[in-house]
């Protein structure tokens, strides 16, 4: 593999593919056109050093942590949100989650 001027940093490391053999044409195909629509908006964005790191699998949590109805769980001061909790599906609605959770915390003993 040859590598350019842009060097992977995820620990604990990469092992290096090319997406065009493991994703299905239809995804390949669209994440490029993205790369390249974005660096029209954000010039260097297609570097042709850029690597791709890692592919989401999940939309959201498979596991789910209980809480109470002030969002806090069974560990005190504990309050469990967003899409790693298992309480949304995206950012928006991990955001929404998580607002509710502030709230929660300022507004109850």
């Amino acid at each position: 593999m040859n590598l350019g001027k842009i060097k992977p940093s995820y620990k604990p490391g990469v092992t290096y593919s090319n997406l065009n053999e493991i994703l299905p044409e239809f995804v390949s195909k669209t994440l490029k056109e993205g790369i390249l629509y974005f660096d029209k908006k954000i010039q260097g964005f297609a570097n042709p050093d850029s690597i791709l790191t890692g592919v989401e699998t999940r939309s959201s949590s498979p596991v789910k942590i209980p809480r109470n109805e002030n969002f806090n769980c069974n560990i005190k001061g504990i309050y469990p949100c967003g899409e790693g909790a298992g309480y949304a599906g995206g950012i928006m609605s991990a955001s929404v989650d998580g607002i509710k959770c502030a709230i929660s915390i300022i507004t109850t003993d």
